[in-house]
């Protein structure tokens, strides 16, 4: 697993939650949250021309379309709307209202595509940049072949809704207070999707300065509060402190709302601290913590795990010291890795899980070498790139393993990963896969009367 291949996935354990479309992610991320509904992003009056109606039929059709409560109705009223009047001075209150209603319809795709054509109309619709730039981060996928082209729209449209904000005028009639409630959530939505855009081009200082603007609007965002630590982890050199402290906000926050992408988090954030601070002692009272603080208190400190001793079994020392500075990041890190990367290494270990390769047949074996990483299923040490041997997999979780090859890679968070090119021991390889027992008929006992007395 490649560093970028790494943060991508992490980036995403969120975002695109397992077995579930980027359309019902949105919708229920919205509630979770507790954002404003599209349907009531409604601005301000603003002093400017005001659009006029050319027709008393117009007027009649426009208004059948904003009383219809049916979402599917809605959308045909708007379609006919747009088709008759297409030179309306309302084409893109039209449009909004399609955003809208395909976007209560869990249809995410069209409400993107409704929201391009409102910008097209009014350039300035700060409802249509504020769902846009919310729900990028939601169906943005890095392997896009125009994910370059989508990162760059994404941030010039976030940009551009923080310069309309930073010029609105608050109306006579509106108070202070109601101009900040309105103002808040669209600008923590313009700068958490610059941030996000900023993490995926692996820009961590620009990606922290934004996600802290959005968090200090809206200080309740669970995936902000993810995307923040995730900048800190990733940064060179890792910020230990401050990404624990957010991603454990995240947590809370997530366990609060009863936000179902909480357990992805919360698996996250114990192997980064595992792999950080040696074991999970001190982190479920940090989570507490930072369910009621935005930032972590002055001088907080996530301790780094002591160096391994020694334990008398040659492979788990070996493999120890030379992954152990690679957890330390930077210049420590740096140097270890320049003597490891391109070396020839012969290791033992236990199968932890096998799987289909990116090319075809090929398969990656996810080796357990130190104790912690076989006691929890899905973290491993070693990750080996195997090109040459089919039968790996017959392999099954536990088996025990040697292997060699050459170090290529290595991942560090949320734990460390060495990425070796090589093969298995062949003696270790079972030619066939293992034949599950067959389950036992159940023993039907006779029942037993207690016998009775006259």
């Amino acid at each position: 697993m490649t560093k970028t291949t790494a943060l991508w996935t992490l980036t995403l354990l969120v975002s695109l939650s397992a077995g579930a479309a980027a359309a019902e992610v949105a919708s229920r991320s919205t509630r979770s949250v507790g954002l404003t509904p599209v349907s009531h992003m409604q601005a301000p009056p603003q002093a400017a021309k005001q659009p006029q109606w050319k027709s008393r039929e117009e007027y009649d059709a426009f208004n059948a379309m904003m009383t219809e409560k049916d979402p599917n109705k809605k959308i045909s009223l708007a379609e006919a709307f747009l088709q008759k009047y297409s030179n309306s001075d309302f084409k893109s209150g039209a449009h909004l209202t399609e955003m809208q209603a395909y976007f209560q319809l869990g249809k995410s795709d069209q409400a993107i595509e409704a929201g391009k054509k409102v910008l097209e109309a009014d350039p300035d619709n700060l409802d249509a940049l504020a769902f846009l730039s919310y729900v990028f981060p939601f169906v943005f996928k890095a392997d896009d072949p125009d994910a370059t082209s989508k990162l760059s729209r994404a941030d010039s449209d976030a940009h551009h809704g923080l310069d309309v904000l930073q010029k609105l005028q608050k109306p006579a009639n509106v108070t202070d207070e109601q101009f900040s409630q309105y103002v808040k959530p669209k600008r923590a939505v313009f700068n958490g999707a610059v941030g996000f855009v900023a993490l995926q081009r692996k820009d961590y200082p620009n990606a922290i300065t934004a996600l802290r603007a959005a968090v200090d609007d809206n200080p309740a965002d669970v995936y902000t509060f993810y995307r923040l630590g995730l900048a800190y982890m990733y940064s060179t050199p890792p910020d230990y402190d401050h990404a624990v402290w957010y991603i454990s906000r995240a947590v809370a926050l997530a366990q609060a709302a009863k936000n179902p992408a909480g357990d992805d988090i919360d698996k996250f954030l114990k192997r980064a601290y595992i792999n950080y601070h040696g074991n999970d002692q001190g982190l479920a009272d940090i989570v507490t913590q930072a369910a009621g603080a935005v930032n972590p208190p002055e001088g907080f400190k996530v301790a780094p795990m002591e160096v391994p001793k020694p334990t008398g079994n040659a492979n788990v020392d070996g493999f120890n010291t030379m992954t152990f500075p690679l957890k330390l990041g930077g210049e420590k890190a740096q140097k270890q890795w320049d003597t490891l990367k391109g070396q020839q290494i012969g290791l033992g270990g236990f199968v932890d899980s096998v799987e289909k390769g990116p090319d075809a047949n090929t398969y990656l074996v996810r080796i357990d070498i130190l104790e912690q990483s076989k006691a929890q299923a899905g973290t491993y040490d070693v990750e080996l790139k195997d090109t040459t041997q089919p039968n790996v997999k017959n392999l099954s979780p536990g088996d025990p393993v040697r292997f060699k090859g050459t170090i290529t890679a290595y991942t560090a968070t949320p734990s460390l990963v060495l990425t070796i090119e090589g093969t298995i021991d062949p003696d270790a390889i079972p030619d066939q896969p293992k034949v599950k027992p067959k389950p036992k008929p159940p023993v039907h006992r006779p029942t037993h009367k207690p016998a009775t007395t006259n």
